[in-house]
């Protein structure tokens, strides 16, 4: 997940006619023989368990994200799928390089701090860049440095507000100083800056993600652990301090790329279709498990159990494995212009996006809130305890505008900042039940919307 998935998708403007929902004492019989066969396969951690570790980090314009979109394709023929096609985008390519390093010296002393380019910075001059560090808290407070930031190194060091209740991490709060500090700091005349990392876990594991410039003059962009920031800002509250900071990232011309889709085509209402994915790039410095491979698996693992169920849905039901969420949402605006131009119609998404860990709600639309809620019964067994207003993510937002009722899996999300964005971001924290537990509540929901639509 990007900030792209934090963007407030509005609700769609075209409003579909809302059905009563009908007094039920107990769920269905589809979505009970869907958790018994899925919580008895666990297909979902088999095939993300392959993507991890097999193929790894999926930056877009990797070798290895076009690794991914191979690897997609076979498991939706090995699932049986039909309409198994590629929808073409060009995706940002961003390198990293070899590794970078950062090193303090204060007092006379150096240390070395756990440092990584974020996503879309440039490099360092060759050998490196040194300069005296001085402390911000805010984008304005950066912008307003003046003469004190000239030359200097801005550590932005404004981290998520830790009273907020479990399940809010704070990151919406923070990472402005992500995406936009190097344009800030560069009005002062710095010369790079550092962030302190998206999170609240307690190691030195730096998280990367998106930046963008808005300024044309260019600064490199690095986070630091969360330990190596605290040390950093102690240091500075004793006196003057130098950083030295190498980083070897380029950014080439946009490349080739796909997102993939693939099918359950509708024994009744083909030409009415229902969109499960997540995104299938991720970040580099991890295995991209829960960012997103665990949309990915998810969503594939939620068709592979109806058609070994034998389910047949009236209404399609189609997986998208969108590319480049991170860094520009690519695959969604092509796969959006498709959905456009073709003559069916998306009546509802279905996006998995913030971990594998146990579902607790679906979002929705405002519009099919009350609707929704009246399938509450048949989703408790899958740890969904609520229906919230509001659904949706990055990929699936372009889908709005032509009506699309919009849904977001919300799964238990204290944890997800630990890992996210980061090294830690591996398949050995993810929890076979808890992610199929996600795939089972999509499974369930899709073939739902596919067999009662949203009325007329």
């Amino acid at each position: 997940m990007s900030l792209w998935a934090l963007i407030p998708i509005a609700a769609s403007t075209i409003c579909v006619s809302q059905g009563s929902p009908s007094p039920q004492s107990a769920p269905r019989p589809e979505p009970i023989q869907i958790r018994q066969r899925g919580l008895t396969d666990l297909g979902a951690y088999a095939m993300l368990h392959e993507l991890c570790t097999k193929i790894g980090g999926r930056v877009s314009g990797s070798p290895e994200a076009e690794r991914a979109v191979a690897w997609v394709e076979k498991q939706m023929r090995t699932i049986g799928l039909e309409n198994i096609q590629r929808v073409p985008c060009m995706v940002p390519h961003w390198v990293r390089g070899r590794p970078e390093s950062a090193t303090m010296k204060a007092a006379g002393i150096k240390t070395k701090l756990a440092v990584c380019a974020l996503g879309g910075s440039v490099a360092t001059p060759r050998g490196g860049l040194e300069a005296d560090v001085i402390e911000v808290h805010s984008l304005k407070e950066a912008e307003e440095l003046g003469e004190r930031g000239r030359g200097k190194i801005v550590f932005f060091n404004r981290g998520f507000d830790p009273t907020l209740p479990a399940g809010q991490s704070g990151y919406g709060g923070a990472v402005d100083q992500r995406t936009s500090g190097a344009s800030a700091a560069v009005k002062s005349g710095a010369v790079a800056v550092l962030v302190r990392s998206m999170t609240l876990a307690d190691d030195d594991a730096p998280h990367t993600g998106a930046m963008n410039y808005t300024d044309p003059r260019k600064i490199p962009a690095a986070a630091l652990g969360i330990q190596s920031a605290n040390k950093l800002s102690a240091a500075l509250k004793k006196g003057p301090v130098r950083v030295k900071l190498e980083m070897f990232c380029q950014t080439f011309e946009d490349a080739p790329s796909a997102s993939v889709m693939g099918e359950i085509r509708g024994s009744e209402l083909p030409d009415e279709v229902i969109v499960m994915g997540g995104h299938l790039d991720s970040w580099d410095l991890g295995q991209g498990a829960h960012d997103d491979g665990a949309g990915i698996t998810q969503s594939l693992e939620a068709l592979r159990i109806l058609k070994v169920l034998g389910l047949k849905p009236k209404r399609t039901i189609r997986v998208v494995a969108f590319m480049n969420e991170e860094n520009g949402l690519r695959g969604a605006t092509s796969y959006a212009e498709m959905a456009k131009a073709s003559p069916q119609k998306h009546i509802a998404a279905i996006e998995s996006d913030a971990g594998g860990f146990m579902p607790r709600a679906f979002g929705v639309t405002e519009s099919q809130h009350e609707r929704v809620s009246g399938w509450l019964e048949d989703l408790r067994q899958f740890g969904i305890e609520r229906i919230n207003r509001g659904g949706g993510g990055g990929d699936i937002g372009p889908l709005g505008a032509l009506g699309t009722v919009l849904f977001g899996l919300e799964p238990e999300g204290t944890r997800y900042f630990d890992m996210h964005h980061s090294r830690n971001d591996n398949i050995k924290i993810v929890h076979p039940r808890e992610l199929e537990f996600g795939a089972c509540a999509m499974a369930s929901l899709a073939w739902l919307i596919s067999q009662e639509g949203f009325g007329r």
